[in-house]
């Protein structure tokens, strides 16, 4: 497994970026159109006519060859035929980002109990598994997953897998271990479910850029689900400022590069305003009482402000609070 620590890996992904055209004879289909590599291709949405498709490789040290082979076949031949469709290829989009949200929709044959947060833990881990099950096992084995997942109830008919990555390398094994699955028949707690043939990446950023936001005074974050925090021997279910902002610096350290890393805060910030109510989340043995709602903080010391917002841009990719690799802890932060 790639380090935690590791800053040679120079792509976390590439997308091709495919415009429609009329029906060509001689265009080659995508899925052949790089027969040295054999990447696994995935789309992303159809937005204003322009496709854009992931090719997807086990890991993204071979990117590079990837990026050139792309380069070479464009010069000589950019159309390309996609489920039946004619296009041209027109650029690469390159994916440097360390920090993705990706989702994907799963559509069950009849609704999915409450408690599988566990049954799609371990969905995650199956696809890494596929890739490289050494790597399944180290991360199995880390106190602190560069990882959290969750999922979202849209109908009894179709729920959207989250996840979030908090490491780039792990972008690629991740895809390239569900490629397979992707448009067919898969199993969750028993129950089958078709996914979705496309992924939806949809937000990406870095550990540098998230340095470079302006600082907030006020910062509200907003609770999605369940929250709750480890405080000594007990859990306590209210988002305390100090609760809060400890545990995503803690975060921040494990995985930012060390030139990135914060020092430890005494912060002096407060909670302004609050509106939440306590839900359980269900899971195997029981539930877990968390908060759920918004929560906006006041600080008035200026660098403490400027850490305090950079944290709250991660939490939207890590978290907040315990067990955000079962779906508790889900964040956004209101703007």
């Amino acid at each position: 497994m790639t380090s935690t620590k590791d800053t040679q890996t120079k792509f976390a992904g590439l997308s091709v970026v495919l415009r429609s055209t009329q029906a060509v004879s001689d265009a080659t289909p995508l899925t052949s159109w790089l027969p040295e590599l054999s990447p696994a291709w995935i789309p992303q949405k159809y937005i204003d006519g322009v496709t854009k498709i992931m090719p997807v490789l086990p890991q993204p040290a071979l990117y590079e060859d990837l990026m050139q082979s792309i380069l070479r076949q464009i010069g000589s031949n950019n159309l390309v035929e996609w489920r039946q469709k004619s296009y041209e290829l027109t650029g690469v989009e390159v994916n440097n980002n360390s920090l993705h949200s990706i989702q994907v929709s799963i559509n069950p044959v009849s609704p999915l109990p409450p408690t599988i947060a566990r049954a799609v833990h371990a969905l995650c881990f199956q696809w890494f598994a596929n890739t490289d099950p050494a790597l399944a096992q180290t991360l199995h084995e880390q106190e602190n997953l560069p990882m959290t997942t969750g999922i979202e109830y849209c109908s009894a008919k179709k729920i959207l897998l989250k996840i979030n990555l908090l490491q780039k390398e792990l972008l690629a094994p991740l895809l390239w271990g569900m490629s397979k699955d992707l448009g067919n028949e898969i199993n969750i707690a028993g129950i089958p479910c078709r996914l979705n043939a496309w992924v939806d990446v949809v937000q990406t950023s870095s550990y540098e850029k998230l340095m470079q936001v302006p600082a907030q005074n006020f910062i509200e974050l907003e609770f999605l689900t369940p929250t709750s925090f480890k405080q000594g021997k007990h859990i306590q279910p209210f988002p305390l400022l100090e609760l809060v902002f400890n545990g995503l610096l803690r975060r921040w350290n494990k995985f930012a590069p060390e030139n990135l890393h914060f020092s430890p805060v005494e912060w002096n910030g407060v909670v302004s305003a609050y509106e939440l109510k306590t839900y359980a989340m269900k899971m195997e043995g029981g539930g877990e009482i968390g908060a759920e709602g918004r929560v906006k903080y006041r600080f008035a010391d200026a660098e403490q402000a400027k850490i305090a917002t950079v944290l709250s841009h991660f939490a939207c990719f890590a978290g907040v609070g315990r067990k955000t690799t079962m779906g508790m802890g889900r964040t956004i932060l209101q703007t």
